[in-house]
């Protein structure tokens, strides 16, 4: 049987007329490339090369054999081609699961920052940590601190609630009035018009617990939209009060299209970057962090 290395061997020979331009090109040594010939013209019984004082002159069997073999070994050269650079390309890839919200707010405007090969997956917390730990994500973008065995997690920051509203909903000397007489305030805040994420109102609920001296809420969202960034962008459309991550709103207010009141932010939980403790490099975890937090 022919080895393909023979072959290889006596291509690139064929083409560089040098046995070292060849071993060179092929990153083998000059010995190596003489025997592959030698081994392949005793196979075949056929002289391939007329040895000449400076470099080689290919035969008449030479010439048939190139005619036979070049087509398949130029096919075989640029797969292999497309290969090493589809494992480059792999090898860049940065594969990172995160929430819609999350991704639309914290993600989205740094994604091409992060490199030029990012695939994006969305998910809930568990199924993301599930991925992370399967190495079929690298990394994940999730809520409070992860510790399982094959996860590296690292913190990125703290999320607090905030108070935002449409630019029409007037509450001038709200944090006064809060300091003053709370009832007071509590009251003009619940005959707003409110905005929610979910039915059960998680984050008014939180934000109302801490704000309140642990009272429960007596608003009834009028609008439930059930993705916070589609709520805030909504919301910055319309009229009314929503609590939100303060993380979340920042652009929003920063636009002029929602306003905080100066009551003080409610801690809510952490954001962490969790990864694959095998897959993941480090340097990429680095500036992934690097680049979140920023």
């Amino acid at each position: 049987m022919i080895n393909l290395e023979w072959l290889r061997t006596f291509r690139a020979v064929y083409r560089t007329k040098s046995l070292s331009k060849a071993s060179d090109i092929l990153q083998i040594s000059q010995p190596t490339a003489s025997q592959h010939i030698a081994t392949l013209e005793a196979h075949l019984g056929q002289k391939l090369f007329d040895r000449k004082s400076k470099g080689v002159q290919e035969t008449d069997e030479g010439r048939r054999l190139n005619t036979l073999v070049a087509g398949a070994l130029e096919t075989l050269e640029d797969v292999e081609y497309q290969l090493e650079a589809k494992h480059s390309e792999f090898k860049s890839t940065i594969s990172i699961g995160i929430s819609p919200h999350l991704y639309k707010t914290i993600l989205c405007p740094r994604i091409q920052k992060l490199s030029n090969q990012v695939h994006v997956k969305f998910g809930t917390k568990q199924e993301l940590i599930r991925e992370v730990e399967e190495g079929r994500l690298l990394y994940a973008v999730v809520p409070d601190e992860i510790d399982t065995f094959d996860i590296i997690c690292h913190k990125l920051f703290d999320q607090h609630l905030t108070l935002v509203g449409s630019k029409d909903i007037k509450l001038e000397g709200i944090n006064d009035q809060f300091k003053v007489d709370m009832d007071a305030a509590e009251k003009k805040l619940t005959q707003q018009t409110w905005y929610a994420h979910d039915f059960s109102s998680s984050f008014i609920k939180l934000y109302w617990i801490n704000k309140f001296n642990k009272k429960r809420p007596s608003v009834m969202p009028n609008y439930v939209i059930p993705n916070e960034y589609e709520l805030l962008f909504q919301l910055s459309h319309g009229s009314g009060l929503t609590i939100a991550f303060e993380q979340n709103a920042r652009s929003f207010i920063a636009k002029g299209t929602l306003q905080e009141y100066g009551l003080d932010p409610v801690y809510m939980r952490c954001l962490s970057l969790i990864c694959n403790k095998k897959k993941a490099i480090p340097e990429v975890t680095d500036n992934l962090i690097s680049m979140l937090c920023s």
